[in-house]
């Protein structure tokens, strides 16, 4: 057996794991980052968002089977697209206040922010499969836990101006809110 795959395997997941945890770390790194793939992340927490919402409502009637897989594509594909932007949108922000980001780094480090988020609704999912509502308690909970590492690593940026890691979290809070209304809006 080679160790060395092995070791270099556990090392990917162990930096994959830091990172997740700690997603302001991405800013202190040199590397281009693979934010389109670092983007998969957020997808997914939006899709399992959306599981929930569609399993409570097909169960209440509102919802038929297709409507809930119409409603997990879209969470999908909105995770994607959305978080995309707004880390488009902050990088725009913060670089053209004379703060040194990088587009890469940036929308890493929102994508990789949702780690909790993806946590809660993984718990919620699991509380939701017993029958019982939890779509918006877990949902708003994650997404609040999701602002936090955003609001880090926009403090690591930002030396000096105090003002703007709440006001960049508050933007991403706002557009996430607004995407779940706009999606939940289109699914009926």
């Amino acid at each position: 057996m080679n160790n060395t795959s092995t070791k270099s395997s556990s090392g990917g997941f162990k930096a994959f794991l830091l990172t997740a945890l700690s997603p302001s770390g991405i800013l202190k790194e040199k590397k281009k980052q693979k934010w389109y793939l670092y983007l998969i992340y957020p997808a997914i927490g939006w899709l399992l968002f959306f599981l929930q919402v569609g399993i409570e409502r097909y169960r209440q009637g509102m919802y038929t089977a297709w409507t809930v897989i119409l409603v997990c594509f879209l969470g999908l594909a909105f995770g994607y697209v959305v978080v995309g932007i707004i880390g488009a949108i902050l990088d725009f922000i913060l670089s053209h206040n004379k703060m040194q980001t990088r587009f890469d780094q940036v929308v890493s480090l929102i994508a990789m922010s949702h780690t909790y988020m993806i946590f809660s609704l993984v718990l919620g999912l699991i509380y939701n499969l017993f029958g019982n509502s939890s779509a918006a308690t877990f949902g708003i909970s994650g997404l609040l836990c999701t602002l936090l590492p955003i609001y880090a690593g926009i403090r690591t940026l930002g030396k000096g101006r105090a003002f703007m890691p709440p006001l960049m979290a508050t933007l991403a809070g706002v557009i996430l809110l607004g995407s779940w209304q706009l999606i939940l809006a289109i699914a009926g």
